[in-house]
This record gives structure tokens, C-alpha cells and sequence, in this order.
């Protein structure tokens, strides 16, 4: 992994298609060291949470508490009939947990840019930041 860990997201790309927010995340990925087979493995744990329908469900672990701000709440993102997408995201190898994260930082939903800058801030000892005022304020 490179020394100096900071993520700049341009907001601009939300609005992209998925090759190029994928691309972009990707080279971002590759600046600190992970290599194709990770970011291979990001596709497969994609689909997984299609096949599971848990795109919803908070799976890097962090939960906005109603007002409270974010918290790790590991045990909400279970799917029925009792897939647990948390566990299952804890189960990758970390470079493929990292690359994930940093895929989702590329995303139009909201819910997952939080949990991955909360994911990369608190578990990875990220700093993520980006480039216009919008709606994540990531921790430093």
C-alpha cells in the first residue's frame, strides 16, 4: 500500500456510467497496490449482493442511527431467508475489502459512499475527501 493513504472522489462521476465510475475506482485501487485478481473478486461480491438483494442493507457494517450520526452496527445487514452480508464482506480478503470500499466510494447511493468512507476511515486509516461540497463529509 502506498504511504500517503487520502482518496480524492470527484463527485462528477456519480452521474456516470458504470464503466467509467468502475474504471476510476479501480485505478484509485491500483494506486494502493491491489491488483486485478482483487478487484475481480469486487465483481463477484457485487453479485452476490444482487443475488441476496441486500444493496440496501448496511454490508461494510456502518448504519446511519436516525440522526445520530453513523455507528458499526454489524448485525443489520442480514438477508433473508439468513444470508448475512456483513459477514460475508468480512470474509474477503482485506485488499478485496479495501477495493470494494473504495468502488463503492464511486456510487450514486448515498448509503453506500457513507459506510465506505466510514469502512475506509475507521478500518483502513483512510482519509477520503472530495473534490466539491456534497453530501458525505468524510471524518479526518
Amino acid at each position: 500500500m502506498a504511504d500517503d493513504k487520502t482518496i480524492v472522489v470527484d463527485p462528477t462521476l456519480y452521474n456516470e456510467n458504470a464503466a467509467e465510475k468502475t474504471a476510476a475506482a479501480n485505478a484509485v485501487a491500483r494506486k494502493f497496490g491491489i491488483g486485478d485478481g482483487a478487484l475481480a473478486q469486487v465483481e463477484d461480491f457485487k453479485k452476490q449482493l444482487t443475488d441476496h438483494d441486500t444493496w440496501g442493507l448496511p454490508f461494510m457494517g456502518y448504519v446511519d442511527e436516525d440522526g445520530y450520526g453513523y455507528a458499526y452496527v454489524p448485525d443489520r445487514a442480514i438477508a433473508a431467508p439468513n444470508w448475512d452480508a456483513h459477514a460475508a464482506f468480512k470474509a474477503l480478503p482485506e485488499d478485496v475489502q479495501t477495493a470494494f470500499a473504495i468502488r463503492m466510494l464511486f456510487t450514486h447511493r448515498d448509503v453506500d459512499r457513507y459506510g465506505a468512507t466510514m469502512f475506509l476511515h475507521y478500518d483502513r486509516n483512510f482519509n477520503v475527501t472530495f473534490k466539491e461540497d456534497c453530501a458525505v463529509n468524510a471524518p479526518h
